[in-house]
């Protein structure tokens, strides 16, 4: 019969021979059989067979290519490279223009066989390579077992013996242990409980046995879904443990964690259930109890004044208030940031700060050494102060996240730099002020003084302090005086007096004493602070006293009356000099070069202010020496009579916006005030077209004038100085630094008030009142 009689498909060719493999004449594998790549699973076609074996037996030189027509219908051993002990044994035929491996693995024992993940199935039927490693696995087998048996029967009885005891044991700690144990059948009915759970459910043991746990615990409040899984837990003999409300025989129920064990006997067959069901109400109620705290805690840190992040070890948020983000400009729901990732949440913020970089740096740190940081102090861009801490959160020594908590601390801080300031300026008052200070306790020891009241007395300050002031600088007379003001003082009462004492130098002296209570932040008295001013002279000058007065009243009117005669004195050669220099240019004008003619204006405008500030000066002596004369008033003619004597510049204009009232007062006084007034809203004005606007608002009792301008303005800070004498905050050699000055003190004088509206480079607007019938004049 010849070969061309037997034609093979591949599925049949796979059969026969399932470990066969095809390579051509490149060395490249064309196709191979099933079980081959079962065995080898990474084997591809179309790819190298060098790269998955290797010739074992005959050994090809590495590197060397390999002649498949020289190793053609010979016994050949393959190494698969890609996998560890894994062999081929067979031979390579010609076929065509390619070579057939056909061959099956080289295993010596059936577990190497399950190695390489092959059955039966997967060898051809011819092969005879099976039955010879079944013939081995048992001979092992029956050598195995004799020795097995030998050993067994020897030692069956001990075992017994131990079986027998280790139940007896067994019984004893499931009888005795706290938590019921229940055991039941594969049914589900029980047949033996111990005492605990009998105890635990209020069941006689009549009432449990024969029934299973699903009658007796389950009740309308068990969770049927937790219920649901124990069931096919059961049916399915799987381990479980649950926790499930379990009923009670008085109707009741308590929280149990119920745990269950199959057990099987020796064949492996589910045989019965070994149950323990554990009492956790304390444990649930304690639950309970915690999570109420940490809604409340949530709820709390929610709705804190504090900005709240709290990040688990890998910086996700697990919780962040609203607080945080109005803080740090988030725009979203807090509840959305639940889980994001914040490890470049620095980065992101950096921006806000006065030192950004140091901010980020400074976050590193932190994370880096997980130590607890308190109230470290930010400071942002736009002047505000953050206060920043950090809680690291450890439990079980390992590191779960971390707590950051942010305070605006702007009106803190800055009251506290107040304070600071405060208490700075007091101390330096206490040290320096012209009268002596001194603290002291209930018991009269001395705790603080001043460099005065040393001075005063002659001692140190080391010298004071802790002693008691009687043994220091009292006589026996004074002891008992002082010793009725410190019981004053702990009645809480204040009051002055004179003391007799005797300084470091044993002279008497006589202090006056302004002595009251210390009062700690709770209200109670924990000592006394005195003032005291040294009167010793005083007493000696207190004498002179009327005379004194009767010289310094004689003094006032001649220095009034000088006054008068130096303003009429200097202002006579004043208007000589001022008349001669006018001459002299009018004379002169062309002979004077532009330096001298500059000179001489400067002369003449200094001639000319000095002439005004004289005449300021007297106005303003005058105003307390002029009598008051009250009278009617039309101040719309009082307004003509001020603007005909300003000399208003071209560019500027007066408006007089309405008709104005009469009224009571002193018409002298009044000029004075409208005149400066408007003249300073000239001086001071900047405009090319400037203005001065006057206009009034009536109430009830009095009137309310203003006088507004678009001139240059007065900054906020600078309006309390322009009342002062000579204070002039724009240079302007026409202003004399009085005009404001006299229109406060008379203003004063009636008891009126005036003040300023002003925006720089807007313009000013002062407000003055002034009485109807003038009641309010002195």
């Amino acid at each position: 019969m010849s070969a061309s009689m037997f034609h093979f498909d591949r599925d049949t060719f796979s059969t026969l021979f399932p470990f066969y493999m095809v390579v051509d004449k490149n060395r490249m594998l064309r196709h191979f059989g099933p079980s081959l790549h079962k065995m080898v699973p990474e084997l591809q076609e179309n790819t190298s067979f060098e790269t998955y074996f290797q010739f074992k037996n005959p050994i090809v030189p590495q590197g060397k290519a390999i002649d498949f027509e020289k190793l053609t219908d010979s016994l050949l051993v393959i190494n698969v490279i890609t996998q560890s002990r894994t062999f081929l044994r067979g031979q390579f035929l010609e076929h065509h223009d390619e070579y057939l491996f056909v061959g099956s693995p080289w295993v010596s024992n059936i577990e190497e066989l399950h190695e390489k993940k092959l059955d039966i199935g997967d060898f051809a039927y011819h092969d005879s390579s099976i039955d010879m490693l079944n013939m081995l696995r048992s001979l092992e087998i029956s050598n195995s077992d004799l020795k097995y048996m030998v050993h067994a029967i020897s030692g069956q009885k001990k075992e017994l013996q131990r079986d027998k005891e280790e139940i007896k044991k067994l019984s004893l700690v499931v009888s005795t242990n706290e938590n019921g144990v229940v055991l039941s059948d594969f049914h589900g009915e029980i047949f033996w409980v111990n005492s605990s759970y009998l105890k635990m459910t209020g069941y006689c043991e009549e009432e449990v046995l024969g029934k299973t746990l699903y009658d007796l615990g389950v009740m309308e409040h068990t969770d049927k879904n937790t219920l649901h899984q124990m069931v096919v837990a059961f049916r399915d003999a799987q381990w479980f443990d649950f926790e499930v409300q379990h009923k009670l025989r008085d109707g009741g129920a308590f929280w149990a964690r119920i745990k269950g064990q199959p057990v099987f006997d020796q064949l492996g067959n589910f045989i019965e259930y070994y149950t323990i069901i554990e009492d956790i109400t304390p444990k649930k109620e304690m639950e309970d109890r915690l999570r109420e705290s940490e809604q409340r805690l949530r709820t709390l840190i929610l709705n804190l004044h504090d900005g709240i992040l709290l990040e688990d070890e890998n910086r996700h948020i697990l919780l962040v208030n609203q607080k945080f983000c109005s803080m740090f400009d988030i725009p979203v729901d807090p509840e959305y940031l639940i889980g994001a990732d914040c490890s470049n949440s620095a980065q992101e913020s950096k921006l806000y700060f006065k030192d950004p970089e140091g901010f980020v740096q400074r976050i590193e740190e932190v994370l880096v050494q997980k130590e607890t940081v308190i109230n470290e102090v930010l400071e942002l861009k736009d002047g505000r102060y953050y206060s920043r801490s950090y809680i690291p959160i450890v439990i079980d020594e390992v590191h779960k996240g971390h707590l950051w908590a942010y305070q605006d601390i702007t009106l803190e801080r800055n009251f506290q730099e107040n304070l600071n300031y405060e208490k700075e300026k007091y101390r330096r008052i206490i040290e320096n002020m012209n009268i002596g200070l001194l603290e002291v306790d209930n018991d009269d020891n001395i705790l603080l003084t001043n460099q005065r009241f040393c001075a005063m007395s002659g001692f140190t300050p080391e010298e004071l302090i802790g002693k008691k002031g009687v043994d220091v600088f009292l006589n026996e007379e004074t002891r008992r005086l002082l010793t009725e003001k410190s019981e004053l003082r702990k009645s809480k009462i204040s009051d002055s007096y004179e003391l007799e004492v005797t300084d470091s130098n044993g002279e008497e002296r006589v202090w006056l004493v302004s002595g009251g209570p210390n009062y700690d932040i709770k209200g109670s008295v924990i000592g006394s602070i005195g003032l005291h001013f040294d009167v010793t002279e005083t007493r000696n000058l207190e004498r002179l006293r009327e005379e004194l007065l009767a010289k310094l009243e004689q003094q006032n009117r001649q220095l009034n009356e000088y006054a008068q005669i130096v303003s009429h004195d200097l202002k006579s050669p004043l208007r000589s000099i001022h008349s001669l220099i006018t001459f002299i240019k009018e004379d002169s004008d062309k002979a004077f070069n532009a330096v001298t003619a500059q000179y001489f204006e400067l002369i003449q405008e200094k001639v000319e202010k000095m002439e005004r500030l004289i005449q300021g000066i007297l106005s303003y002596s005058r105003i307390d020496h002029t009598e008051y004369k009250t009278e009617r008033i039309d101040l719309n003619q009082l307004l003509q009579s001020v603007t005909s004597i300003i000399e208003v510049p071209q560019h500027m204009s007066i408006r007089v916006l309405r008709e104005f009232p009469s009224l009571k007062g002193d018409a002298y006084r009044l000029q004075q005030v409208f005149l400066n007034l408007i003249t300073n809203a000239i001086l001071y004005n900047d405009k090319a077209e400037g203005w001065v606007e006057i206009d009034y608002l009536e109430e009830p009792q009095q009137y309310i004038f203003s006088i507004r301008d678009n001139g240059k303005g007065i900054h906020e800070k600078d309006v309390k100085r322009i009342f002062k004498m000579f204070e002039s905050l724009n240079p302007n050699d026409r202003s004399t630094g009085i005009g404001l000055t006299i229109v406060k003190k008379i203003l004063d004088d009636m008891q009126e008030t005036i003040h300023l509206e002003s925006e720089p480079g807007v313009g000013s607007v002062f407000y003055f009142t002034l009485h109807k019938d003038g009641t309010r004049t002195t």
